[in-house]
């Protein structure tokens, strides 16, 4: 019952109908796989350690694409949004750049495509870097890689100690990033650009990542019909299974 209401976001009235349980049957049973799966998720999500951070990812030093160019890299970090139901009043503040009320998600994960880090709680409207500066500056677990590693981000976050970010536009130049704008457009005319693809095709894999898992629980894209504490509580979905 619990993964057709997270699976097919079907609501608990038909879940009922389908197992032939009354809906109170349901939504107690939801309530109690949903604490079994929160006790899980610590299991299954582990902060990477500085140890581990040290490790050269064998499916990177592999690709002739990335290494050595990118012998630093120990994960890529993007946010993406996820559907809110909020009272009228928080509207504004959980309202994003798309039009809807959503919360602010920023993940890490490896090249296996695996979740090393999730953070959530952020309101919509909340811009990348404001997200990662409340995630560092609220979690003290927070994996910071070594002074010798770093994080693929994309444009919108800073280019910092940690954080590698690709090369910007300037007023006089544009330096193209996206990998649409190389498959439609010429190949690389500079350095900046050829640094750029090489950069975006690897923090693509975070962009994958959240595809695969969006598309795999409805819940987290259509629209919800749990409270906030609820659809807090929902986001272990993006670290298990």
């Amino acid at each position: 019952m619990f993964l057709r209401v997270c699976g097919h976001n079907e609501v608990q009235r038909d879940v009922g109908l389908r197992f032939g349980r009354n809906q109170e049957t349901v939504n107690r049973k939801f309530g109690e796989v949903l604490q079994a799966m929160e006790l899980l998720a610590a299991d299954y999500i582990k902060t990477p350690t500085t140890q581990k951070l040290h490790r050269i990812p064998q499916r990177l030093q592999a690709d002739r694409w990335y290494w050595p160019y990118f012998s630093g890299f120990v994960g890529a970090i993007d946010g993406t949004h996820v559907c809110v139901k909020v009272k009228p009043e928080l509207q504004s503040m959980y309202w994003n750049r798309h039009d809807y009320a959503s919360i602010n998600i920023m993940a890490i994960c490896d090249m296996n495509m695996l979740f090393t880090y999730v953070w959530n709680g952020a309101p919509g409207s909340c811009h990348d870097t404001a997200v990662l500066s409340l995630t560092q500056n609220g979690d003290s677990e927070f994996p910071l890689p070594p002074t010798d590693k770093y994080y693929v981000v994309d444009y919108e976050y800073p280019n910092k100690q940690g954080f590698l970010a690709p090369y910007r536009s300037t007023r006089n130049r544009v330096v193209r990033y996206h990998m649409s704008q190389f498959y439609t457009g010429p190949p690389p005319r500079n350095k900046e650009e050829l640094f750029n693809r090489s950069h975006a095709s690897l923090r693509s894999i975070i962009e994958r990542t959240f595809r695969v898992w969006k598309k795999k629980w409805r819940i987290l894209t259509d629209f919800p019909r749990y409270d906030m504490d609820i659809q807090k509580r929902m986001q272990i979905l993006w670290k298990i299974l």
